[in-house]
């Protein structure tokens, strides 16, 4: 029994030593700074150990914010109290702390002197040593959140004698905050960001912790997040089974979603770090979030030697825990060397070009402050003299001609964009009908012309939904101009286009079908493929540079295409493309800052899966049109399976191009929180469907470089669509996808 009474733990001897070691870097809702505080301390401390002692002391209630979690779209609640309220709770914690760490279980390890997340790691590793191999993973669901108070108070109960202390206690779990100017109540679970709260989690957890004891059985706590070791797997059902039991009586359960029995063999993950057979690894996610933090700090406007300092910082937190884990020259490892190497040279860069530090002697002397030793065992000097070279070369390789080019190319850029617009004429309103008048198309409603366009200057015509009417005069002129009409449905799905027959020749279609069955077909379908994979891979690997997360996505896609050559059939080419794409929309689904649960075609409901399914739709015609062109018979294909009912070819040649044009269009659109919505049927909005059609249309008017030259992209498209004729037509031996520089 904690037997020290309130007015001893109190005294003003105990709660100045109390102030000297609370943050003074926030104020509560009372506005009372430290300064203020300090500047009548002895008084101040005085009257607070009076009013505790007196029973006339209360909490002010908490000013509540919210702070992002680090790499996340989630916040954290977080509450302030005041200076007075902190003394009195660090006070308190000092007092209990040394009293109930005696009683907690030696497998307990969150907020203890003398131990860690790492000494729980290797806690770990010592039970799986010991052959229990047999794992229930799980945490405690929203525990901070859902601790009962009552519960909390009769087991503090249990163990201080002295009522009061309990009674003191309670005001700081049940007092209220403000957030902006709204109070609520606090009526379970404590708040995040006061003195006592960890102390109360495993006061309140201990509970759990002898529950388990009393079952003989191996486990490990880290706060709420454990892991429970076997021998054999039918006894993590059966303690399981108990536990959610137990968890009943103290008014806590089990999180279903993270719970989960395993052999090591299978491997898990615990505290960030994963465990399989005898391996131990950082959890690639949790790695990547060490590397994005790393690459933040160029980012920073500080100072080189302020940089330096919260770099440095960061090196040894990382010395402490994951580079005890890593072994050394491990590919984690060496992904941790990079980063460090990529962001001081970018900071060299940045203060470079910024005329910050301009002598490479200079830039030696700061460099030298680096704790490079960290993360490497050899020489400093030779990562100095690279990281000086890579940052010099970036801006040397930025500052020469690329300026006045970049004039020109803005120009350019300007006016195919809006040719790339005025080129399409995309009718999506219904009751219009398109017709012809004086050298021109125009819309008409109830007979009345709406709108004109100049024949001259429209390329192709696309009509979405229904309603429309059309003039046989449109479809002939079309035809003789070679310009394709093509048809959309509500669902954002192409069911038509009305194309010339001219390009075909009956020639090219029998030369198409002779290579069916052939190795030739087997080879043209690995390029659609490859062409495909390698897009989607450069533009995860693109994302991945500014995200710094979907390093797991990119070695399972590498690993996939690298296959792709010796697959020897179409039906195992097409599941290495499924494992691709798998990986693929992972790594998108990182990188998107809105829902994205995965990958829908037909039907979809979501902002996402719908503008991507739009931005195909209209790609879609423009393939189908150079492929006609190039006089190839749309029905015949090498990848996808015949069907006289589909253009399977389209299907084809449109694979390597969807990253490319529209992938990376729709999610640079989403990220930068351009205005797309759906409306009450989980549809696009009209505005919507404009806005994609717009930023599609211009990416394919736009240039990029494509052997070597700089290309618009639809006609790249056409340019393919002729390569596969002559490959067809034996003019040449190979088919080469089409690849994009991002």
């Amino acid at each position: 029994m904690f037997t020290a009474p309130l007015k001893y733990i109190t005294l003003p001897s105990s709660l100045r030593e109390a102030y000297d070691e609370i943050s003074k870097h926030s104020s509560g809702l009372d506005e009372v700074g430290y300064r203020e505080f300090e500047q009548e301390l002895s008084a101040n401390i005085e009257t607070l150990s009076s009013r505790v002692s007196t029973g006339l002391y209360s909490p002010e209630p908490l000013k509540k914010i919210e702070i992002d979690k680090p790499n996340s779209n989630e916040k954290r609640p977080i509450a302030l109290s005041a200076i007075k309220d902190k003394i009195i709770q660090r006070a308190l914690y000092n007092a209990l702390n040394p009293y109930f760490d005696k009683l907690f279980s030696d497998k307990s390890y969150a907020y203890r002197a003398d131990k860690s997340a790492l000494k729980a790691i290797n806690r770990t590793t010592d039970f799986l040593n010991r052959k229990h191999l047999h794992i229930l993973k799980s945490d405690v669901k929203n525990f901070f959140e859902t601790i009962n108070h009552n519960m909390l108070l009769e087991i503090l109960n249990e163990y201080i004698s002295d009522k009061s202390i309990v009674r003191l206690i309670s005001l700081f779990v049940q007092v209220g905050g403000f957030k902006e100017m709204n109070y609520s109540d606090h009526l379970q679970g404590i708040h995040q960001g006061d003195i006592l709260s960890p102390l109360l989690s495993n006061i309140y957890l201990n509970e759990m912790d002898k529950f388990l004891e009393s079952k003989n059985v191996a486990f490990v706590r880290y706060a709420d997040d454990f892991v429970i070791l076997f021998e054999k797997k039918n006894q993590a059902y059966t303690i399981q089974k108990e536990l959610k039991k137990f968890l009943k009586t103290i008014k806590l359960s089990l999180n279903k979603e993270k719970s989960s029995i395993s052999h090591i063999s299978d491997g898990f993950t615990f505290l960030g770090v994963e465990f399989k057979g005898r391996n131990r690894s950082v959890d690639n996610e949790r790695l990547q979030k060490s590397i994005s933090k790393i690459t933040k700090f160029s980012k920073s406007k500080l100072g080189f030697v302020e940089f330096v300092h919260e770099l440095n910082s960061y090196l040894f937190s990382l010395k402490n825990y994951y580079l005890k884990i890593l072994t050394a020259n491990s590919t984690q490892h060496r992904l941790l060397q990079d980063a460090l190497i990529e962001t001081l040279s970018h900071k060299v860069y940045l203060s470079k070009k910024s005329k910050a530090v301009t002598r490479k002697k200079e830039m030696k002397i700061l460099l030298e402050m680096v704790h490079y030793n960290i993360l490497f065992d050899d020489k400093m000097s030779k990562y100095i003299e690279l990281t000086i070279a890579k940052g010099y070369e970036k801006y040397l390789s930025n500052k020469s001609y690329k300026e006045d080019k970049r004039k020109i190319s803005k120009k350019r850029d300007k006016y195919t964009k809006k040719f790339a617009n005025d080129s399409t004429l995309h009718v999506a309103t219904p009751a219009l009908s398109l017709g012809i008048s004086k050298g021109k198309f125009t819309l008409k409603k109830y007979g009345k012309i709406q709108s004109s366009y100049p024949i001259s200057q429209i390329k192709r015509i696309i009509l979405e939904g229904k309603g429309f009417s059309l003039s046989s005069n449109v479809i002939k002129r079309c035809a003789d101009d070679s310009i394709s009409i093509d048809f959309i449905d509500k669902n954002m799905m192409p069911y038509a286009s009305l194309l010339t027959y001219k390009a075909s020749t009956t020639q090219t279609i029998q030369q198409q079908a002779l290579l069916l069955n052939t190795p030739t077909q087997l080879a043209i379908a690995k390029e659609f493929i490859r062409g495909k994979a390698k897009n989607q891979l450069n533009y995860i690997k693109y994302l991945h540079r500014y995200h710094n997360l979907m390093g797991k996505s990119i070695k399972s896609m590498q690993n996939n295409i690298s296959k792709i050559k010796f697959a020897k059939s179409i039906d195992e080419l097409m599941g290495y493309e499924g494992s691709i794409s798998v990986s693929y929309w992972e790594g998108l689904r990182l990188s998107i800052e809105i829902p994205f649960e995965k990958r829908v075609t037909f039907g979809a409901k979501d902002i996402v899966n719908s503008s991507l399914n739009y931005g195909y739709a209209i790609l879609y015609g423009k393939v189908q049109y150079s492929l006609v062109m190039a006089g190839l018979s749309l029905n015949i294909s090498y990848l996808h399976t015949l069907d006289d009912n589909k253009p399977t070819l389209t299907y084809d040649m449109i694979e390597e191009f969807r990253s490319f044009i529209v992938d990376r269009t729709i999610i640079s659109m989403l990220n930068k929180n351009e205005p797309i919505k759906l409306d009450s049927k989980g549809l696009l909005t009209k505005q919507s469907r404009q806005l994609i059609s717009k930023n599609i249309k211009e990416k394919l008017g736009s240039y990029t470089m494509h052997k070597k030259e700089s290309r618009k992209v639809e006609n790249i498209i056409l340019s393919q669509a002729y390569r596969l004729a002559d490959v067809v037509n034996g003019k040449e031996k190979k088919y080469k996808a089409f690849i994009g520089k991002y």
